[in-house]
């Protein structure tokens, strides 16, 4: 197996090891859609590394893990107030994740999807109506839990990226 399908495989692990207690946190929060969203994008990016196996390609594995990522975040976002939720600095893991995965392409076409999905959320704000925060129990508790998470996750990921240096 290649580094970036052990990747992809440990990804997914993390994936549905955290899955279930999102979405315990988002139902103690009151936000029972937060947690079928993550459900949702959390089977397919779960999926991912299921098509390797029935010999799909690494690039459509890995953008269906990434794809379903950002489709969370952009769902995220919108219902946790736009640029303002606590859930839109992880936007920086689809093209970490990209970059570990494919290469500097991939992470630069995730990087470019990033940064226009920034643009639309600043000008859907600014121009169209804002985007208001789903009230939840305990916004410190989603600040906190995404801060660190979202800490957690990069360390993994920048240990894959040693990992992978040293195939």
């Amino acid at each position: 197996m290649s580094a970036p399908a052990r990747h992809l495989t440990l990804l997914a692990a993390l994936t549905a090891a955290t899955v279930p207690l999102l979405m315990v946190m988002y139902h103690w929060l009151d936000f029972d859609a937060a947690a079928v969203a993550v459900l949702c994008c959390g089977l397919a990016m779960v999926a991912a590394p299921l098509l390797l196996r029935r010999g799909a390609s690494l690039e459509l594995a890995s953008n269906l893990f990434i794809g379903a990522l950002f489709a969370l975040k952009v769902w995220l976002a919108c219902h946790l107030g736009g640029l303002a939720a606590p859930s839109t600095a992880w936007f920086v893991l689809c093209p970490l994740v990209a970059a570990l995965l494919g290469g500097a392409r991939p992470a630069l076409v995730w990087g470019a999807l990033v940064f226009k999905a920034y643009a639309v959320l600043f000008l859907w704000s600014r121009f169209v109506a804002p985007l208001v925060a789903q009230p939840v129990r305990d916004a410190g508790v989603l600040a906190l839990s995404g801060q660190l998470g979202l800490l957690v996750l990069v360390v993994v990921i920048a240990l894959c990226f040693r990992d992978g240096a040293s195939d």
